[in-house]
């Protein structure tokens, strides 16, 4: 539960192809990865020509998937089953589509690049989720202690994993969100390839989730 960074992969990454020249929508753009990452939502991916909408569907299983199996490392728990993570990959997937943020505009700069800005509210889930996680964990290896009796280790992990589920689908229905802030995120050209910069999406990534709760949980 110590390698934070896996949680961070992000479909945005991924270098994509796009026109050069004064067509090119950065925002829109924009709007189209975030769109397809979070909300699996391609009807701009497809619009803006990124990618069709079977690539578009393969990125976010893609990053999803990627998601889910951090989450399971970060629980500590062992392995889930294929039925434990399928569940896993529908509640990250409505804790995606909880994120809230609007493109506002982009702004081109002098070595053709564009910087874009974007609204969000920190979506708190993740702290919560692993502290309550925690607190159960802890509960039940107190309660095999105190009996002597001990489910096996398969039978262990999946009652962890169960417990993992529950604590990620209640952190959701309760969750709360920051204040309103801002992020830029560059758009520059690689190899005629318009692509978003790197560290600046994982810096939006890092702002728009509350990893320095989950962070401190897992501490």
């Amino acid at each position: 539960m110590k390698k934070l960074s896996m949680i961070l992969a992000c479909a945005l990454t991924v270098g994509v192809l796009g026109g050069c020249g004064n067509s090119f929508d950065a925002a829109e753009y924009t709007r189209a990865i975030l769109d397809n990452s979070y909300k699996n939502d391609s009807s701009k991916f497809v619009e803006m020509k990124v990618g069709t909408a079977e690539e578009a569907a393969d990125l976010y299983e893609q990053g999803l998937k990627s998601e889910v199996e951090a989450l399971v490392y970060l629980s500590g728990a062992g392995s889930a089953t294929d039925e434990q993570f399928e569940e896993l990959k529908g509640v990250f997937a409505d804790i995606y589509k909880a994120t809230k943020y609007t493109v506002d505009g982009a702004e081109k700069q002098d070595d053709g690049s564009y910087l874009v800005t974007i609204t969000y509210e920190q979506i708190n889930v993740l702290g919560p989720a692993m502290e309550s996680y925690n607190a159960e964990a802890e509960t039940m290896i107190a309660n095999w202690d105190s009996t002597g009796e001990y489910p096996s280790t398969e039978e262990m992990s999946e009652q962890f994993i169960d417990v993992y589920i529950d604590c990620f689908t209640t952190a959701l229905a309760n969750a709360t969100y920051d204040e309103a802030a801002t992020a830029t995120l560059k758009i520059e050209l690689v190899d005629k390839v318009w692509t978003p910069n790197e560290e600046d999406v994982l810096n939006f990534e890092t702002s728009l989730f509350d990893i320095e709760a989950l962070t401190s949980a897992m501490q």
